[in-house]
């Protein structure tokens, strides 16, 4: 049995990753480097790509962004 992913829309990755200090370059650049995937036409981004890339930022503790993303989604 497979996990379903979870998906984000661009302003709700933008705003998740805004909240944890990222500024507008790494935003897009996180976005560029995880996605994006089209479901039912939409252009969405894997949040556990997000996760794990946005994780990697030095002013994070690793576990920080798990936690929020996973709430959102």
């Amino acid at each position: 049995m497979s996990i379903p992913s979870r998906y984000l829309d661009r302003d709700t990755a933008i705003s998740l990753l805004a909240a944890r200090g990222f500024n507008h370059l790494d935003i897009e650049c996180v976005l560029d480097l995880t996605g994006p995937v089209h479901r039912q036409g939409a252009p969405v981004w894997p949040a556990s790509a997000v996760e794990r890339l946005a994780a990697r930022a030095w002013w994070l503790h690793k576990d920080e962004i798990g936690l929020a993303m996973a709430q959102a989604a």
